[in-house]
């Protein structure tokens, strides 16, 4: 599992400090986020940059360029639609370019009366033959349960309308909560279809929603963790702290420190228990050597004096 995070956290950060920035807190990657025609724009838009020059310093600074984000979504005006196609091959092409593997879109909006299914079909018929573009380049397009596959089964369907190697799911932990599932659901749902995961933590308030430092909201990031470390997900999980929309919000000095630091631990598998402690045993006591024996004095005996011979007179 690697860590990125998002440069809607940081629209006054050019490449160069994105890039030394990442490398100095210790993330794996950072995701480009792209402006067309929005006009919300951060200094890091890769779309008014020479692409090489963005490689070369990313390759330069050892950081990848995990994701190239976009709002583009189509609905049901085909006109639209065909502008968003070329938009999304302009995405296409910009992370071949910069050598970035994932281009993440928002899915569907539902219209009045649409039902999930029709849905589904509506944008695989779209998606379709962009997912073939995608593959001639070698690029993913990540979908992100935003709008109406907010739901893993939801999500699911779709995808599996679809049925592209080259698309899957960019799973938000948050629009999930923020749908009451948890990912002791959608990450077995979904399992490999998870191409890439983004998290924030919150708290959801009669409101709206207030963004908070991960740990201290609602949200069951560790837990996310876990269940991704459970099916083997070895990709992106980055943070979408959303200051670019949100000047309110805390820096990226403050918040991307903290948040890798969290991020490390949470995925640390667990110490073993320590074995209770045992006092030592107490010594058993010497028994005192019993002393060798004395050996019994002999008496002396004196000699006995011989009698004279008795003299006859």
């Amino acid at each position: 599992m690697k860590f990125a995070f998002s440069t809607v956290c940081c629209p006054a950060w050019d490449f160069e400090t994105v890039a030394a920035r990442a490398k100095e807190y210790g993330y794996d990657g950072v995701e480009l986020r792209g402006f067309l025609d929005e006009t919300v724009l951060t200094q890091s838009n890769p779309f008014l940059t020479d692409p090489k020059k963005i490689r070369a310093v990313f390759e330069k600074a050892g950081i990848e360029i995990a994701c190239l984000a976009s709002s583009i979504a189509t609905n049901g005006n085909t006109a639209k639609n065909e502008a968003l196609a070329a938009q999304l091959r302009m995405y296409i092409d910009t992370a071949a370019d910069i050598g970035c593997r994932i281009v993440k879109i928002l899915d569907l909006g539902l219209r009045t009366g649409q039902s999930l299914q029709r849905s589904s079909v509506e944008m695989a018929s779209w998606l379709a033959p962009l997912a073939d573009y995608a593959a001639e380049k070698d690029i993913i397009i990540a979908v992100e349960n935003s709008r109406s596959f907010v739901k893993a089964r939801d999500m699911w369907l779709m995808l599996d309308v679809i049925g592209h190697p080259n698309v899957g799911a960019a799973w938000d932990l948050v629009n999930a909560a923020e749908a009451r599932e948890g990912p002791l659901v959608s990450v077995p749902v979904l399992n490999s279809r998870i191409v890439y995961a983004q998290v924030k933590d919150v708290k959801f308030t009669p409101a709206g929603i207030e963004y908070h430092k991960l740990g201290e909201g609602e949200v069951p990031i560790k837990n996310f963790l876990t269940r991704l470390l459970g099916i083997g997900y070895k990709g992106y999980v980055a943070l979408e702290w959303e200051k670019v929309w949100l000047p309110h919000l805390a820096g990226p000095e403050e918040i991307l420190p903290d948040t890798i630091g969290k991020l490390r631990k949470w995925i640390l598998p667990p110490e073993p228990p320590k074995p209770p402690k045992r006092e030592p045993a107490a010594k058993a006591p010497v028994a005192a050597k019993p002393e060798a024996a004395k050996p019994t004095p002999v008496a002396k005996v004196e000699p006995v004096a011989k009698a004279e011979p008795a003299t006859t007179a």
